[in-house]
């Protein structure tokens, strides 16, 4: 049998099984340490989504984090960059990711710029670590 879902049935169905991260804290946070593989010190500025602030903010266990500036991190990807928690082929997107194939970074790009206040509308989205 064959289903048809047209493209903003399918932007609906993401956007209801991404429901629980729609209301994430955010914070600017600087990374700025020294890096033993490039034998010197790195930089970012990012602002980082978290479910709770007050205890994800030290741990740094954020869902999503942004990144407008350039810094040491992304280079050859379009700026702004979208990240999402994947570490060594798991995380909490892993489900989500199977469910919608390659189309789930082009559907967590639109519904992020549409559920967060962006500076500038997200052009690039990616694992954690690129």
């Amino acid at each position: 049998m064959e289903y048809k879902l047209t493209k903003k049935q399918l932007f609906n169905s993401f956007k209801s099984i991404m429901e629980d991260y729609s209301k994430l804290d955010s914070a600017e946070k600087s990374y700025d340490y020294y890096d033993s593989e490039k034998h010197r010190y790195v930089d970012a500025n990012v602002d980082n989504y978290y479910e709770d602030l007050e205890m994800d903010w030290e741990n740094d266990d954020w869902i999503f984090q942004v990144q407008y500036e350039r810094g040491d991190w992304g280079h050859g990807l379009e700026l702004p960059i979208l990240r999402y928690t994947e570490y060594m082929g798991s995380g909490r997107f892993m489900t989500i990711k199977s469910l919608f194939g390659d189309l789930f970074e082009p559907l967590l790009k639109e519904w992020f710029n549409n559920t967060y206040p962006v500076k500038t509308p997200i052009k690039t989205v990616t694992k954690e670590n690129d």
